[in-house]
Parts: structure tokens; sequence; C-alpha cells
């Protein structure tokens, strides 16, 4: 348990420090008005929908090096080469799914309108969307860098990376959206401004160090192929259809808040914000635990596997439970915090009647987060992704639809709790069945049998 904290610890005091940047342009927008808000978290979940394809994608580098990593333990020239094209395969695809997937933003106003979004929404949600698409690609690179420090337990240099960004990013979108009078698109230029540079920055710190000097994609040119993202799109694709069929549920459940008022969309972003809160925690330990097992499996340590798995499980479980309690006895500090009542009235009181729904949500999606990490430690991803089609579209939907028609707002999170719930269950019974074909395989001293 000790090594899932200690690499977990760094790695959810950096994704807090991501979200306190998100709950600044979040309160920033509030201050700009209640449109504003509801289209900035709306432009928002516009860019991170398609933001996720690419995301997942390149994001499986860091289970394919954390496995590379195991494998050398036996076979160290193998395992470092492994590592190398690794790296150089997820900056290609980096470059090319920037390029493809920034286009599509130009779609997104004709969705919002088939969707019945109100059209002032429409119109400022876009502004924030064509300013915020430019941080995709130094995001990506930052991904693959985050993945390759990690899995070699480097985890404070990311710490110092996020606390940079919030340093730049405050103050620059601030002054781009107020003193420049910008608005939104200042508030997506400064995230922008503030991803490229510290991109830049992290990249020439990371490959001037010996241990990752080797692994620099501008060396061995003539390594780079098309080939080199084969792994990644064979375990990113499977990755990106679970993260989207994730936050179709999410998104989809903020398409039906517009459809109530402008007042249910933007109280539907901030309570977006209080699960990204605690998912932040989640994926931190999540995120540590598979790194442990991605080394185990590439070391071929199946009983490592299952000690991780079963405490990490213990961990989040746990956490989760915590922070359930406290955003349910304490709805009133959300509500300053944003200054609800400030902007439309009754907000506090709706956000009161809908908080200890949102709370129940916390645990089940800690298990699903939990689970679906630790399978893809282990390059398992076909099965989880159907899973996540089960639990999020067959469940999920259909239930935030129809309880929203006597609940409203509260019916919506109602069926997001259910398909993370489904999901969850699902995901985790998948896990327990893995580790037990494993322990089949296994002689007393953890090593695969001929």
């Amino acid at each position: 348990m000790k090594k899932i904290l200690a690499l977990a610890f760094p790695l959810i005091i950096s994704q807090l420090i991501s979200m306190a940047l998100v709950l600044t342009d979040v309160w920033m927008m509030s201050r700009i008005s209640v449109s504003a808000l509801a289209a900035g978290g709306l432009g928002a979940s516009i860019y991170f929908f398609i933001f996720i394809i690419a995301g997942s994608t390149v994001g499986c580098a860091a289970n394919l090096i954390a496995i590379a990593y195991g494998q050398r333990v036996s076979r160290p020239e193998h395992g470092n080469k492994q590592i190398r094209l690794a790296v150089k395969g997820a900056v290609m695809l980096s470059f090319v799914l920037s390029v493809l997937l920034m286009s599509s933003f130009w779609l997104a106003p004709w969705v919002l309108e088939t969707a019945k979004q109100p059209p002032e929404v429409v119109v400022l949600a876009m502004e924030y969307v064509h300013a915020l698409k430019w941080v995709m690609f130094p995001s990506l690179i930052l991904l693959v860098l985050r993945g390759l420090t990690s899995a070699f337990g480097q985890v404070r240099s990311i710490l110092v990376m996020s606390v940079v960004t919030v340093i730049l990013n405050v103050p620059v979108s601030y002054l781009l959206t107020f003193k420049l009078d910008m608005g939104l698109t200042g508030l997506g230029l400064g995230t922008a401004i503030a991803a490229l540079i510290v991109m830049a920055c992290y990249t020439i710190w990371v490959f001037k160090r010996d241990e990752f000097k080797a692994f620099s994609p501008w060396l061995n040119i003539d390594e780079y192929s098309f080939k080199l993202m084969n792994p990644l799109l064979l375990m990113g694709l499977p990755i990106a259809m679970a993260a989207i069929l994730e936050h179709g549920l999410i998104y989809g459940g903020t398409l039906m808040a517009g459809t109530i008022s402008i007042a249910s969309l933007a109280l539907h972003q901030i309570l977006l914000q209080c699960l990204s809160f605690t998912w932040n925690f989640n994926f931190g330990f999540s995120q540590a635990a598979a790194i442990l097992v991605g080394r185990d499996y590439g070391a071929q340590n199946y009983e490592g596997i299952k000690r991780t798995s079963i405490q990490s499980f213990i961990l989040v479980t746990l956490l989760s439970v915590v922070l359930s309690a406290i955003f349910i006895l304490w709805p009133d500090f959300i509500a300053g915090l944003f200054k609800l009542d400030e902007g439309a009235e009754g907000m506090s009181s709706l956000l009161a009647s809908v908080i200890w729904v949102v709370a129940l949500c916390f645990i089940v999606d800690a298990w699903q987060l939990l689970a679906i990490n630790l399978l893809r430690g282990m390059k398992i991803v076909s099965m989880p992704t159907v899973m996540t089609a089960i639990g999020y579209w067959l469940f999920g939907l259909p239930a935030a639809w129809y309880l929203m028609l006597e609940y409203q707002l509260a019916g919506i999170w109602g069926g997001i709790g259910v398909g993370l719930g489904v999901t969850g269950i699902l995901l985790l019974v998948n896990l327990m069945f893995v580790i037990r074909r494993t322990n089949r395989h296994v002689n007393p001293t953890g090593l695969c049998q001929a």
C-alpha cells in the first residue's frame, strides 16, 4: 500500500491543482454572467468530448511504457527499445489526431442547435471552443511526457508542472478576459498560451535528464514509421470508445439540463465540477495502481497485480465515502463559493436538493474508474468497452431521460448514477475474473508456469 500512496500522492495533488485551474475558469465565467457560466460549461463539454478521443488514445502510451519498464527486469535492452518506440509513436499520433480533430469543432454549432440548446448560449459557447481548441496538441504532448515520467516513478515533476501551469494560466486568463475585455475567448486563449509554454519547458527538462535522454523523440530519426502508431491505436481506440461512452452519459446529461432551463444548465456545470473534484482524487490512486500493475504485468509478477488491485480498491472506496459525506453535509459551501443566488434566485435551494444524488455517484464512479485502469494496465481493453456501452447507454442514459421527466435535474443525476453503478459492478466482476484466471497459471514463486 505504501507504493500506491507514494505514487498516488503527487499525482492527486497534481490533479487537484489542475482542478483548481478549472474551478478558477468556472469562477471567472460566473463573474461574467449566468449565461457565460452556462455557455462556458457547455463549450468545455464540447471540447473535452472531442479531446477525450485523442487523449484516451495517446494516453495509453503510459500503460505501454509501464509494461516495457517491467520488461526491463529480465530484458533491459528490449524494454528500453519498447519505451523509445512508444514515445515516438505517441508523439506522431498526437500530431495526427490534433490536425484531424480540431477541424471537427466546426460541426459543434449544428449539434447544439439540433439538441435544442438556447441560441444565445450556443454563440457564447463557440467563442470559448474556438479559442480552447488550441490547447489540444500541447496537452497531448504533456500526456506523453507524463506517462513517461510516471512510469519511472518521477511523479514530483508532474506536480511541479501543474503548479507552473496554474501560475501562468490564471493571471494570463484574467488579463485577457477582464482587462482586455475578451470574455470567454480570453479564457480559452489564456489556457492555450499556458499549455504551450509548459509543454515546451517540460519537454526540455525531461529529455535533459540522464534517465530520459535515450528516449528523446528527436534521436534515432530512422525509427520513425507509421507502424509505431499501431500499438497505440490497437489499445487506445477501445479506450477512446469507452471514454466516449462515459462522456456521452455525462454530456448527454448536460444537453438534457439545457432543455430544462439556463439556471439548470449552469448548476449542472457546477455539479460536474464537484464530480470532477472527487474524480481527480480517485484518478490519482487509479493511475498509480495502473502503473504498478503495468510494471508487474511486464515482469509477470501476477501476485503483485492481485495485491495492488485489492489495496487500491479499499483506498478509493474509503476515500469516496468520506468525500460523499462532506458534500452532503456542507452544500452551502459550494453555493457560497460560486455565489449562486447572486445570478438567479433559488439556485442554492436547487443545489441542496440535488447534491446528495451527485454525492452518491462519487462512490460508483470510483469503482468503475479504478477497475478500468487496472484492466488497462494488463492491456485488457475490449471487454471493458463493451461493459461501458451496457452500463452507460443501455442503463444510464435511458434512466436519466426517464427520471428527468419527474425529478428534473435530480433525475438526470440519478440516471448518471445508475449508469456509473452498473458499469462499476460489471468492471469489478471482470477484474476479479481476470485475477482468478491469472492465479491459476502461476507457481508459488509468482512466475508464469510454462
